[in-house]
């Protein structure tokens, strides 16, 4: 819904035009399940609710330097964006970006799309084992 609500204000503010709502769709639903995955499975690594929260803010923030929040990836060195395949946060701007003003074709989304839901299954497969092997134990 925030991610909605954010398109909806930039929508409506700075008259900012989707290339298709199709795939903006695709991208914010993609990024919301990848990101929900990544925070089952942190929820998970902590002891205590802070701590869990201190886990994720920290990967979270690694996630987001190395992906292109915080400095374009233009800017990196090649070996950084090299690096920068690892990070969700790419996958998700990259689906972003294609859906907004990159104008991807519906074949070229499928790739950041499904990285992030792969992520993001592979991650709360891992977080319901672990919680579950944590219950029993």
């Amino acid at each position: 819904m925030i991610g909605v609500g954010l398109f909806l204000i930039a929508t409506l503010w700075f008259e900012l035009q989707p290339n298709s709502l199709i795939h903006l769709g695709m991208a914010v639903v993609s990024a919301s399940l990848g990101f929900v995955g990544i925070m089952m499975l942190l929820a998970v690594l902590g002891k205590t609710e802070r701590a869990a929260g201190g886990i994720g803010w920290a990967i979270l923030l690694m996630m987001s330097m190395i992906g292109g929040g915080m400095i374009p990836l233009f800017i990196m060195p090649g070996w950084m964006r090299s690096v920068s395949h690892i990070s969700p946060v790419k996958w998700a701007m990259l689906a972003m970006e294609g859906a907004i003003w990159r104008q991807y074709t519906f074949m070229e989304m499928p790739v950041p799309c499904g990285i992030l839901l792969a992520v993001g299954l592979g991650c709360f497969v891992i977080g319901v084992t672990a919680f579950q092997w944590i219950q029993e134990s």
